[in-house]
């Protein structure tokens, strides 16, 4: 699908909660092909030229995802969102993650879980005012959460060594019983500590093979027993196979 997608780097209300804020706008009818990321976003969908929302702004919740999906877009349709860090997602939206695993609250549903959302549909006199409402909204709702910094620094931990840190590991290092940190991840994130390993594993293949590594390699280098197994995760969280690359867009784009 021919499109515009851009992140906002600059715009920083809290480093700590968001990861990006970013925004799509559609110029052509589609599909937009959304990779499992393990993360969850709050996402305003509507009509626009570009510019400015040319009408409603409908939300969404969009939980942590294990498995790719493929969504129609209509020519015209712009998204504006926020991607929350792993492990962020309880204190903004003040929900189990896990109670939202492969699944996205629309509209009234979305409402209904968290009623502070019907401020962000109000009328926006252009998209950067909306991206930054978005932002701020997030950034007030988390300075109200509590956050436990041992359970951020183990989900921390799995990124920066691309999900290959055992959970005996993490715990060890962590002071507590690798049950408890299972359940601190799990808690925290909506995935067990294998899910979001995985997923972590995949995305780290992906960019190796987006930065010009061949398959075999990439494969070693992201801790695939093989490039067999690498391509079968491809296939079964991505829907692709490992020579058939996807944009590197992490947004949970939603119909």
């Amino acid at each position: 699908m021919q499109r515009s997608y851009q992140e906002d780097s600059k715009a920083v209300w809290h480093p700590l909660a968001i990861e990006t804020i970013w925004r799509s706008f559609a110029v052509c009818d589609g599909h937009h092909r959304v990779l499992p990321d393990g993360r969850c976003d709050i996402i305003l969908r509507f009509p626009s030229d570009g510019l400015k929302p040319s009408g409603a702004i409908a939300v969404r919740i969009a939980g942590p995802s294990t498995r790719f999906h493929l969504v129609p877009i209509s020519a015209g349709t712009a998204f504006v969102g926020v991607r929350l860090r792993p492990g962020m997602a309880g204190g903004v939206l003040a929900l189990n993650p896990g109670s939202i695993v492969d699944r996205v609250l629309m509209d009234d549903e979305a409402m209904t879980a968290l009623p502070a959302l019907a401020e962000l549909c109000r009328p926006a006199a252009s998209i950067d005012a909306l991206t930054e409402r978005l932002g701020l909204f997030v950034a007030g709702r988390f300075r109200l959460s509590h956050v436990d910094p041992l359970t951020t620094s183990m989900i921390d931990m799995l990124h920066v060594t691309g999900g290959r840190m055992p959970i005996a590991e993490l715990a060890k290092l962590h002071d507590m019983d690798v049950r408890t940190a299972r359940r601190r991840i799990t808690a925290a994130t909506g995935l067990g500590p294998k899910q979001l390993a995985a997923i972590i594993r995949f995305h780290r293949a992906l960019r190796l093979r987006h930065a010009g590594l061949g398959s075999a390699n990439a494969a070693i280098e992201a801790g695939y027993a093989d490039q067999a197994h690498m391509s079968r995760t491809f296939r079964q969280m991505g829907g692709i196979g490992s020579a058939r690359l996807p944009e590197l867009a992490l947004a949970g784009l939603t119909s």
